[in-house]
């Protein structure tokens, strides 16, 4: 899956209509949860970032996939002057203005970066993170994968789970088992009851998605486990999308369930 130049993108309308669409997906969201209006902030051609609460932001970067233009969620965490972050933009020039602004804008660094699975828009940017000074963490079986597809390594990994501090707030990383892929996990912010479930969650109305890695067999007893650890979420972010609640859940279960 190739990234977008800034030649093609500038030179196109595809991205005008994905970013309408987007915005209008994302007012329905912030209806739905009796939020006001999301400012969008538009970082550069490559980047476009969402406020969701005080401490987080939703990062949306673009990938090119079968012939199509596919929006790609990464989700920021801020707290006393430290972030977090999941999932790469898609490439190392998105990945530099999501650093940038994170430093210039809120003035914080970034402490800590998470991959949720080995796929382009998890780990693509991941060079730009290294020799920052943070932490790069994913799955044990991530950087197995990843070294398979040519991609650079995280320095951390983890089988299980693994817990560490931003700011004063903590968050979780874990594992439970195959669904998008063999390697996917989520992380959660308990101070913001927020899930980050990447690719293995979908958006309410979505398909199934790109299934070229995915284990169909495991993936709802996967989901089961994930709703049974965190039956008090209260937002939930899928790998593409809109943002929602739980609700997110429920339909991915079903959707793999059938």
């Amino acid at each position: 899956m190739p990234i977008i130049s800034e030649t093609q993108e500038s030179n196109s309308s595809w991205y005008i209509r994905t970013v309408n669409w987007w915005t209008s997906v994302l007012l329905i969201f912030f209806a739905s949860v009796g939020m006001a209006k999301p400012d969008t902030i538009k970082v550069s051609p490559y980047l476009d970032i969402v406020k969701l609460s005080p401490h987080t932001y939703l990062h949306i970067s673009y990938i090119n996939y079968q012939s199509a233009q596919i929006a790609c969620n990464g989700l920021v965490f801020i707290s006393n002057g430290e972030a977090a972050v999941f999932d790469t933009p898609v490439g190392n020039e998105a990945s530099m203005n999501l650093l940038q602004w994170i430093y210039e804008e809120q003035n914080a660094v970034v402490t800590y970066f998470v991959a949720n699975h080995f796929h382009e828009d998890c780990i693509s940017g991941l060079s730009s993170f290294v020799g920052t000074g943070c932490a790069t963490i994913s799955h044990k079986k991530t950087c197995k994968l990843a070294g398979l597809k040519g991609y650079n390594c995280t320095q951390r990994y983890f089988t299980d789970s693994l817990e560490f501090s931003v700011g004063d707030k903590k968050v979780e990383c874990h594992y439970f088992g195959p669904a998008h892929t063999t390697d996917n996990i989520v992380a959660y912010i308990p101070s913001e009851r927020m899930l980050f479930g990447g690719c293995m969650v979908k958006s309410i109305g979505s398909d199934k998605g790109n299934l070229a890695d995915a284990d169909l067999e495991q993936w709802p007893a996967t989901l089961e486990k994930v709703m049974g650890r965190y039956p008090k979420v209260k937002t939930v972010i899928p790998g593409h999308g809109a943002p929602g609640n739980k609700k997110l859940l429920k339909y991915t279960l079903k959707l793999f369930s059938t």
